[in-house]
């Protein structure tokens, strides 16, 4: 399939597509999904109950069961204790009620926990399945998987996605110097578009006989072979065209940001100027800075006469060798 010259040429590999249209829980369960497709039961945001909340309200229950227990066991203690103050048979009587209170309140709790453990466990396998279900309904009306396609229609659909990619991360898309909102409404539509035609495409082309039985299947598979090349030729007329926009887009992007660089310069025109005019009094300030260099010359040269003068009167006034002796 031929390519139009100075269109971009694809450098990655197609994804999935899920339908802009769809509602937005079902796009959200998609793209949940798609992170993590083995674990339906634990997509989040969804209410499944999952085995730690199970437990967490079993206990909640049981605590709760408990604390309503010992509440009336310590109104009726302190019923007894205030009709048999002080009585030994009353303390006796009153233990045994508390342990058979304990043991009762085990009981309860347990029998609410397991109860409450049983119906999250029932209400989360119908959540699942639900979810479950839910998921492949999605799935089949409002998601397109790379493998679903030929491997010519994978290529198109890459092409047409990068296309998309380069526009929708440009600068002059995210500045809003082209029109951002209808690229937003209407590149992810035409993404659908091209994704729903060559999944139709390819299941056609897949259902073909791999060994055509005579004759007329022969002729009548080269008039659905060439059917299906027309379509697809438009599909790839649809993809040219988006190469030839996100190139557009290129250029502009370029243009922007030499234009953006001008700017910045034009900017520091005035800086670069009053730089400029300072470095006139160099020349001022050289002149000065050499007739200072010429007066620590003419020092220096009078101090290297003096130091060669002060050698030689040293060496008069020192005694002859002999007279040391």
């Amino acid at each position: 399939m031929a390519r139009k010259p100075g269109t971009p040429r694809p450098t990655t590999s197609a994804v999935a597509v899920i339908n802009p249209e769809a509602p937005a829980a079902e796009k959200d369960l998609l793209r949940t999904a798609q992170r993590n497709p083995a674990a339906l039961d634990r997509l989040p945001d969804l209410g499944a109950p999952t085995h730690k909340g199970r437990l967490a309200l079993g206990a909640v229950t049981t605590g709760g069961a408990g604390a309503f227990w010992a509440f009336l066991s310590h109104g009726e203690s302190g019923a007894s204790e205030h009709l048999n103050p002080g009585g030994l048979l009353a303390k006796g009587q009153e233990f045994f009620a508390v342990v058979q209170d304990l043991a009762g309140l085990a009981a309860l709790g347990a029998g609410l926990a397991t109860a409450a453990y049983a119906i999250l466990l029932v209400a989360g396998r119908i959540h699942e399945s639900r979810l479950t279900e839910r998921y492949w309904r999605a799935s089949r009306e409002h998601f397109i998987a790379p493998e679903e396609l030929t491997d010519e229609c994978r290529l198109l659909l890459a092409r047409g996605q990068q296309a998309t990619t380069t526009v929708m991360r440009s600068h002059v898309h995210r500045h809003g110097l082209i029109d951002k909102a209808h690229n937003e409404a209407a590149l992810p539509g035409h993404e659908w578009e091209l994704a729903t035609i060559l999944r139709d495409y390819s299941r056609l082309a897949e259902a073909e006989p791999r060994k055509p039985a005579g004759g007329e299947v022969v002729t009548l598979l080269q008039k659905r072979r060439d059917a299906l090349r027309a379509s697809l030729d438009g599909v790839e007329r649809r993809v040219a065209a988006l190469e030839a926009y996100a190139a557009r887009v290129v250029e502009a992007d370029r243009q922007w940001e030499e234009w953006r660089q001008i700017e910045e310069l034009s900017a520091d025109a005035d800086a670069v100027l009053d730089l400029l005019a300072r470095t006139t009094r160099d020349d001022m300030a050289v002149a000065e800075i050499e007739g200072m260099a010429g007066q620590a010359a003419v020092v220096a040269e009078a101090l290297t006469d003096a130091v060669e003068s002060a050698k030689k009167a040293a060496v008069i006034a020192l005694p002859p060798p002999a007279a040391t002796a």
